[in-house]
């Protein structure tokens, strides 16, 4: 499934890097075959359906993404809080280290209070699945996807507030 998608693994690979500012470290290839050797070292069973499978590709390169940010971070502590606006369009905003960092701290406290609305912000914020593809590999209804949504994003905001 790794080789047919491929192609399609690079675009969303580009999305996940367009919205960093410092590209240096990473590129597009190296995010995508980073996102194999994890995955083949985990032995991870793959999801049988394509959102499925973007779902959990976009999680694996969101970690490498982070990890990054993370390292380059070790050598330069301090910094003010960031305020983050959450919406469906992040691809095309240019995201600093703080503002990713931030986004991913706000999302592990939602992980902690509501684990599937975390799971959702992954789906729709990171791998730009739509509400459709999402309520596909959930089972849940579209227009409970869409309530949930704002619901996360508030929540979000709050998170995002309180740190």
């Amino acid at each position: 499934m790794f080789a047919d998608l491929y192609a399609d693994l690079k675009r969303l690979a580009h999305a996940r890097l367009r919205s960093c500012t410092d590209r240096s470290e990473l590129t597009t290839t190296a995010v995508v075959h980073e996102s194999f050797l994890k995955l083949a070292e985990r032995g991870a069973v793959l999801p049988e359906n394509r959102p499925a499978f973007f779902a959990y590709v976009g999680k694996v390169m969101r970690s490498i993404v982070l990890d990054r940010v993370r390292e380059r971070r070790a050598t330069k502590r301090g910094g003010d809080d960031v305020v983050v606006t959450l919406t469906t369009e992040v691809a095309g905003e240019v995201l600093d280290d703080d503002r990713l960092l931030a986004i991913d701290d706000a999302l592990n406290s939602l992980a902690r209070l509501a684990p599937d609305l975390s799971r959702l912000v992954e789906m729709r914020y990171f791998v730009g699945l739509s509400i459709p593809e999402i309520s596909e590999i959930t089972g849940k209804a579209v227009r409970t996807l869409e309530r949930d949504w704002g619901k996360t994003r508030g929540l979000l905001r709050t998170l995002i507030a309180e740190m």
